[in-house]
């Protein structure tokens, strides 16, 4: 319903729930009268009462308190129940991974996951690049994020939202006096310390060396005592040397007004997060933003939203070589100086410099991102509206890699200096028409919403490489005489869908909701270019709008839901679909040969099945709070790749739809306002999402895929680790036991004794968050964790750490030490001089389930402190309307029982994001960029 809420004297209005109060000044008393709250649902506004489907909202509030380099995608984590995110890693300015209601599919690559992103109406797309679009916003720009999780709120996107959908609703003007606001935040961060383990100092590793060189290690050396004081006296940690505590800025201002017939908001921002890596600055963004409405006549109404978004990241390299830094630093000796004696950076033991390499060995990203979107919505007749609407957005990311000639790394290469430019150019539009009727009759209201929309995605691609330098003083590509590689591509889709959308309503009792959308789309075969129907059907009771309850104090919300229906998913490459050519050569001599993926003609769209049952409910005047949910999600047909196929001879690969995976799921969220008076407000609020995952078939012939030290096993859950098992240490002589495929057990390592180890993967069983938010006049005190829990990752870090064959180049974990010297001893590290555990004499700790460990933990998120001046504080005559001031801490504390940060992603980034390479989300732990505790400080101006 539309309420019009008339209190002339009124200063402050806030918003809690299906209430609004407004305060007046001169009596301090709060009046309350009932107000619709309003969803967002992509192509509709819906109030809550009419809303059939699984939808979370967050506010903007909830999100503001993070750093400005934490994307807006990181910072939903813990927000909304069955909602999973983890940051890539703990890069500023990274994007994450996010999973709703569960694994998405079995795609390997970064993105796959994905939800659909839709922005003030423009629907952006579900692939890591429609991420990338969406974190380019400025949060301060936020007004609230919905998260549509069942298939009552998603099917209408058909094809894109078989992984839910997330629509972000920026700011809009108000009418009124125009309202401007200046608001800065200043700060720092730094590595989160080593969590459950510490690596040698100095003394402690010479003594390591010594031990190992009594009992025959190949690879050490002796020490002198002349040496041994000389290294000693060096002692230094090398993460001090590596990292620095990171510098943080950000800036915004904005203004936002209007009248009746029109309504606008700009704003413009600066954030600033130099990393915590030395000689980089990791990153720098520059936004714009612009939203105007305006209703000219009663029939006729239009508007524009249009953001701008120019970033600057200096990279390092994120694989597990000498050339990344957060292996470098547990990597290097304690003993070993940073500079040689003439000043000459120390390459170490490990045979190359990095703090070297990250000046004289620079990579930049440049990306521009200009995203907009236009509408026109005229009423035809009372009740019938019809609204077009453009949007699209523009991407230009430009990579430049660069080993400057006489670097180190120069040297060892000997190609006098060489330079990489890629440049790449995206542009995705889509136009959406839609006609709405809405009609009502009494007690009924109908709702029918018809869709007719287009889209087209294109992507150019150029690439050229050039060695030895003209000049040392200059490193353009211009300046190569060498011209070394050079490459480039030019990509098109195209999707064009139709649907209908049917609400109808019973006095706000009973509402019933259905869905029906066709897509076509360029990326599937040519056989099913036109995918099935996606429909929908969902129902909703609203038991508190019925007369027996009327006039209760105990229940004022209870709503029944149950939706069913079916999705799509269309994140997939360009061309899995057609059988084509590549140039090539042999010699000097061109050749051209299919291309090693076979296309698939009869591919088709993956589907999922979802069923949703659901509660919400309020008690005393909504001061308690909760929605449940239990989800059925059924994918099948996913599309996998099929290696050696062999009906082209074994040499090529095809993708395939096949199998299918069930999510089921629990999810559960709570709040509630604990004390609530005219001055104090504290309240709680908690969200868990239970989840469990099965893979129900594979495809034909093919019952088990084994991905690396993960597997795809028929009947088993997803990606469940696939190792070799350990059986601790023989006692009596050190030696590992292994058990072997069958439950025997050996002293000889043998890869092939790996099995399945049931119940044990990295999707995590449960997860979620919870916080407190306490108010007293200004001052407002907010907490919020996060959770996760059944979930397992490889420590990578923790086996080579530990591993003696490593030690005699690299710093090792004090408890390396550990290790089987006398018989009886147990619960150690098996004794270093075995050479008897595998076959041809191989020595160290090998790939085993030692190492495979519980990732679960809880982390304080984050927690915030502010303080707000207004009016009282200052006089009515002051020109300011409120000062706000707060300080902010981010990641402040974990508890865990991993041996580092629990919160993993990408184990090694240049091993797993690339194109073609397998991706598992927190399979592993292998020194990618760490997450950070971050402190800042905020002021906030409205005048």
């Amino acid at each position: 319903m539309n309420v019009k809420l008339c209190l002339v004297t009124t200063g402050v209005l806030f918003f809690t729930g299906q209430f609004v109060m407004g305060q007046k000044k001169e009596k301090d008393s709060l009046k309350e009268k009932s107000i619709d709250e309003v969803v967002v649902t992509g192509y509709q506004k819906k109030s809550k009462d009419e809303v059939t489907s699984a939808i979370t909202v967050v506010s903007a509030k909830a999100l503001s308190n993070f750093s400005s380099s934490t994307m807006g995608t990181n910072a939903l984590q813990g927000k909304a129940a069955g909602v999973n995110i983890s940051a890539l890693n703990g890069k500023p300015g990274g994007g994450s991974v996010i999973n709703i209601r569960g694994l998405g599919n079995i795609t390997t690559s970064v993105g796959a996951s994905n939800p659909l992103f839709v922005i003030d109406g423009f629907i952006v797309g579900n692939d890591q690049r429609a991420q990338d679009v969406f974190n380019s916003i400025n949060p301060n720009d936020y007004e609230n994020i919905s998260i549509l999780k069942d298939a009552a709120a998603a099917a209408i996107y058909g094809s894109q939202g078989a992984n839910g959908v997330i629509v972000l609703t920026t700011k809009s003007g108000k009418s009124g006096k125009p309202v401007i606001t200046l608001s800065s935040r200043i700060g720092f961060s730094e590595k989160i310390k080593d969590i459950n383990f510490r690596m040698m100092n100095a003394s402690e590793k010479i003594d390591y060396e010594k031990k190992m060189l009594a009992l025959g290690i190949a690879g050490y050396t002796s020490w002198t005592d002349a040496n041994m004081a000389t290294a000693l006296s060096m002692d230094h940690d090398w993460q001090k040397d590596i990292l620095r505590t990171s510098a943080i800025e950000s800036y915004q201002v904005g203004i936002r007004g209007g009248n009746d017939k029109s309504k606008y908001t700009f704003s413009l921002g600066y954030d600033s997060d130099n990393g915590i890596v030395e000689n980089i600055h990791a990153y720098k963004r520059y936004t714009g933003r612009m939203k105007y409405e305006a209703n000219p006549t009663d029939r006729l109404s239009f508007g524009a939203s249009m953001g701008v978004n120019y970033s600057m990241s200096q990279e390092i390299r994120d694989r597990n070589n000498a050339q990344n830094p957060f292996r470098a630093m547990y990597s290097y000796n304690p003993y070993e100086p940073v500079y040689n004696a003439d000043g000459s950076y120390n390459p170490t033991k490990q045979g190359f410099p990095i703090l070297e390499a990250l000046k004289y060995n620079p990579e930049n990203i440049n990306s521009l991102i200009f995203d907009g979107n236009v509408f026109a919505q005229y009423k035809i007749v009372e009740g019938l509206n019809f609204k077009t609407q453009l949007g699209g957005y523009f991407n230009n990311l430009r990579r430049t890699s660069k080993v400057l000639r006489g670097s180190y790394l120069d040297t060892v290469l000997g190609i006098n200096g060489s330079v990489v430019e890629q440049n790449q150019n995206r542009f995705r539009y889509i136009n959406s028409n839609t006609l709405n009727y809405v009609k009502t009759f009494g007690d009924h209201s109908i709702d029918l919403l018809g869709l007719v929309e287009y889209a087209e995605f294109k992507n150019d691609y150029i690439s050229g490489t050039g060695r030895n330098f003209s000049s040392p003083s200059l490193s353009e590509l211009d300046n190569a005489s060498t011209p070394f590689a050079v490459a480039g591509y030019d990509e098109l889709y195209r999707t064009f869908s139709y649907g209908a959308f049917l609400t109808y309503d019973f006095a706000k009792k009973y509402i019933l909701t259905a869905s029906i959308r066709q897509d076509k789309d360029s990326r599937f075969g040519k056989n099913n270019v036109l995918s099935e129907p996606f429909w929908s059907l969902s129902g909703a009771w609203n038991i508190t709008n019925e007369d027996f309850l009327k006039g209760n104090n105990i229940l004022s919300l209870l709503k029944l839901r149950a939706s069913i229906g079916t999705r799509g998913y269309n994140n997939i490459g360009l061309n899995l679909n057609n059988i084509l050519m590549s140039g090539g050569a042999i010699g000097t001599f061109p050749t051209i040969n299919p291309n090693l993926n076979y296309g698939n003609v009869d591919l088709k769209w993956e589907i999922t099945k979802s069923q949703n049952y659901g509660a919400e409910f309020g008690l005393l005047k909504n001061r308690i709070r909760g929605i449940v949910d239990y989800f059925i999600d059924q994918k099948k047909d996913f599309i996998l790749f099929v290696p050696n196929l062999g009906s082209e001879g074994g040499a090529y690969t095809q993708s395939i739809n096949a199998g299918n995976l069930k999510n089921k799921g629990l999810e559960v969220s709570l709040s509630a306002d604990l004390i609530k008076s005219k001055d104090f407000v504290w309240s709680v609020r908690a969200n868990t999402s239970l989840m469990s995952y099965k893979l129900n078939k594979l495809r034909e012939g093919e019952k088990e895929r084994i991905q690396g030290i993960n597997i795809l096993r028929e009947g088993e859950e997803p990606f469940s680790f696939y190792l070799v098992r350990s059986a601790g240490i023989n006692p009596n002589n050190g030696n590992e036991i292994y058990y072997t495929k069958d439950g025997g057990t050996t002293e000889i390592y043998n890869a092939n004794d790996a099995v399945l180890l049931q119940g044990k993967s990295p999707l995590p069983k449960l997860f979620g968050g919870f916080g407190t938010s306490v108010s007293y006049k200004g001052l407002d005190i907010q907490a919020d964790f996060t959770y996760k829990s059944g979930n397992y990752t490889y420590n990578y870090m923790t086996r080579d750490m530990l591993n003696y064959s490593s030690g005699a180049t690299s710093n090792m974990r004090a408890d390396a030490v550990n290790y089987w010297t006398t018989p009886g001893h147990t619960d150690v590290l098996p004794r270093p001089n075995n050479t008897t555990n595998a076959p041809g004499g191989i020595t160290g700790l090998q790939t085993t389930d030692r190492f495979l460990q519980d990732a679960s933990y809880i982390r304080l998120r984050n927690v915030s402190i502010g303080y707000t001046f207004d009016k009282k504080s200052f006089g009515e005559s002051f020109p300011v309307n409120k000062i706000r001031v707060s300080l902010t801490g981010q990641n402040l504390a974990t508890w865990t029982k991993f041996q580092g940060d629990p919160e993993v992603s990408v184990g090694s980034g240049e091993n797993q994001t690339g194109a073609g390479q397998t991706f598992i989300n927190g399979a592993f732990a292998q020194y990618s960029y760490p997450a950070v505790k971050t402190y800042l400080f905020g002021i906030e101006v409205e005048f």
